[in-house]
């Protein structure tokens, strides 16, 4: 554990080091404070230039709805609820503040006091990002429900594709570092979802809801989660990760000097090295954190923290004095832990050489050639895949350790023996599988005899496959198979040179079983596994013809398997026949559904502009009326205008909630018959 990290902190690291010769010698000093006098909304905080060779400007959402502008006595009013906000540069020379409601996106410009664009959204926007992506041109791209908008200056739409859940974080980042910027999106589904233009290329599965979502460097970005858990990812593959009891509020980065700064919403700031996590300086605010922003000043880049209840602290990154990282005393602590590690291990063994003769005939002592081996076990009966411990030499097993990512609550599970199984040196520990993701088991056990005092611990290491909820079917357990109505066939291309290393890597598949995918045509009968009673799995295959069909009635397994297929065997293009037909079914009904609601909005939108045509005609008869002193007839021009107000309020709220079901309905048709 690095000693500049809070007790509940845990640091994995990569062991590729890039920039382990980069000098630890920034702090955080503190520039400013001062307070809004309103409460400010989670997550609703910006700075941006709002007027011509201007300077950067705080903009914050308070919890009322409104708007606030630091320095200016007006607040901005928006009707509609308030989601999120951005800044973007749409103006000539100063940037145009982008609100996102919870049923459009409005871009404002401050310095001409006029809405430059209002674009309805269904179902609100969750997040938003600014800039290029790959070939397109700059726009503001928005995060809503299961979709994702993109809008230039004008308004236009240039962008629009579904993803697979809500929307929750995004940024921009050459993800795979070839020259240009993919879109990440982050959800609550637990997964990362990496977009190159319009099209899905990667998912990253992590173990919690994914919070926020930062641009680090070419080929690398920053993600923080729910449970607390903030770390990077370089070229597909994770660097690090640290896991705090701490939530965060928001994570940027100063690319130019390779630090990440993470802000919790406990009020604690660090500033890290981007390439391991390493903490190199930390402040903190005495109030819970709304969000922060990053902005510059002069040559200085500016971290401002906004608190809930307003209060704005300001933050400057600069050189630390000389001597305040002594790397002396640091190595001396280091290699003072080392040898009491040494120490301690030497004590062991004089301890065992001085044992008195009773304690030697008991002989408690665990032979030098005892192993642990670690394997899968299916019950068929039961339909439940466990891990299986087996220790030899019949020694005892006294307890197991296991450490593993969103496989159990807190990423860990402790298993200890009860006193009827405390000589046993076999168990079985049952495995819940939610997910289908690739997983490593990280196990230690503890082995020694039960009247011992001593115990010996032995770790190892076990990848739990992707697909592990599925197992070829033994011909006692054929009762449990029934064959699937749905398939798609894959084609056997020059790529595939053995279809089962793919397998072996992704199922519960015995090594020698695997082997015949490769030798013989026919069928291959899975069955799932509880907790989530999966429904059957079949491969056919034939190998003359050069494809196999995959017979399975859940359409996102299904997908999963198809992209981890075309994963492994390096397949860019690929050409599927599917064939669901529940599943299309059930989209043709919800498609017939959609077509007489759509007549009916379109006609609530007619009368709804005709109602509001006449309210504008009436308003402007009104004050003619006025003008003129004749205050009985503007009476009557008003009641009529009260009552074309209300009828206009109730077509306004008819067509929304049709949109509304509308938008749901061709949401979950388009899920249903295209699901990533």
């Amino acid at each position: 554990m690095d000693g500049d990290q809070t007790p509940e902190e845990q640091i994995e690291i990569s062991e590729n080091d890039p920039m382990e010769n980069l000098e630890a010698n920034v702090e955080l000093v503190s520039a400013f404070a001062y307070s809004l006098d309103q409460r400010v909304m989670e997550g609703c905080v910006i700075t941006a230039i709002l007027e011509p060779k201007g300077h950067e400007t705080l903009v914050a959402v308070s919890v009322t709805n409104k708007i606030i502008i630091k320095d200016t006595e007006t607040s901005l009013h928006i009707t509609e609820t308030i989601r999120c906000i951005a800044a973007a540069p749409f103006g000539e020379g100063y940037d145009c503040i982008v609100i996102g409601t919870d049923a459009s996106v409005i871009c404002y410009d401050v310095h001409n006091n006029l809405t430059v664009f209002r674009n309805d959204v269904p179902d609100g926007v969750n997040c938003f990002t600014y800039g290029k992506l790959g070939e397109l041109d700059e726009a503001m791209y928005c995060g809503g429900n299961c979709s994702i908008w993109g809008f230039d200056k004008s308004g236009a739409n240039t962008y629009w594709t579904v993803t697979g859940d809500q929307v929750t974080t995004m940024c921009l980042s050459d993800y795979d570092g070839d020259g240009e910027t993919e879109l990440i999106i982050g959800s609550p589904d637990f997964e990362i979802r990496v977009f190159k233009n319009d099209l899905m290329r990667t998912e990253l599965m992590e173990t919690d809801e994914i919070t926020s979502l930062a641009h680090v460097s070419p080929g690398c970005f920053a993600y923080s989660l729910n449970n607390g858990t903030i770390g990077t990812y370089v070229l597909k593959e994770r660097q690090w990760r640290i896991k705090s009891k701490s939530n965060v509020a928001k994570i940027f980065n100063f690319e130019e000097q390779g630090l990440l700064v993470v802000v919790w919403k406990q009020g604690k700031i660090d500033i890290r090295f981007a390439h391991n996590g390493e903490v190199l300086s930390r402040d903190s605010v005495s109030s819970t954190v709304a969000s922060a922003t990053v902005s510059k000043k002069g040559d200085d880049q500016v971290i401002t923290v906004v608190c809930a209840d307003g209060k704005v602290r300001g933050f400057t990154v600069q050189k630390a004095q000389s001597g305040a990282i002594d790397k002396t005393q640091q190595l001396i602590r280091e290699f003072g832990q080392k040898k009491h590690n040494l120490m301690m291990e030497l004590s062991n063994y004089e301890q065992e050489e001085q044992l008195t003769e009773l304690e030697k005939d008991r002989d408690f002592r665990i032979p030098a050639d005892t192993e642990v081996s670690i394997l899968f076990a299916v019950n068929g009966e039961s339909q439940l895949l466990s891990l299986r411990v087996e220790a030899s030499n019949n020694i005892p097993i006294r307890g197991v350790l296991i450490f593993a990512e969103g496989l159990f609550e807190g990423e860990s599970y402790i298993w200890i023996p009860p006193n009827e199984h405390q000589s046993r040196s076999t168990i079985d520990i049952p495995l819940v599988i939610d997910k289908d993701a690739s997983n490593d088991l990280h196990t230690k056990v503890f082995l020694g005899h039960v009247d011992s005092n001593k115990l010996i611990v032995m770790e190892n290491t076990r990848i739990l496959p992707r697909f592990c909820r599925f197992t070829l079917i033994k011909p006692e357990y054929e009762k449990y198979f029934y064959m699937p109505t749905s398939f798609v066939q894959l084609p056997i291309n020059n790529k595939v040179v053995k279809i089962s290393e793919w397998v072996k890597e992704s199922f519960t598949i015995d090594s020698q079983l695997a082997d015949t995918f490769d030798e013989e045509d026919g069928e291959f009968r899975f069955m799932g596994l509880q907790p989530k009673q999966e429904k059957s799995l079949m491969f056919q295959f034939n190998h003359s013809e050069k494809f196999f069909k995959i017979y399975h009635d859940s359409i996102e397994t299904m997908g999963a398997m198809i992209q981890s297929y075309a994963s492994f065997f390096q397949i860019q293009n690929m050409d599927c026949v599917a064939h669901f037909p529940d599943v299309f079914k059930e989209a043709d009904a919800i498609l017939e559904e959609i077509d007489p609601m759509t007549e009916v909005r379109d006609r609530l939108t007619a009368e709804l502009q005709e109602r509001q045509g006449a309210v504008k005609e009436i308003i402007i008869r009104a004050e003619d009326a006025i003008a003129i002193d004749n205050i009985p007839e503007a009476r009557k021009f008003y009641i009529r205008l009260k009552a074309n107000d209300a009828a206009a309020r109730q077509a306004a709220q008819l067509r929304w909630v049709l949109r509304e079901f509308s938008a749901n309905f061709t949401l979950a048709a388009h899920r249903i018959s295209c699901p990533e």
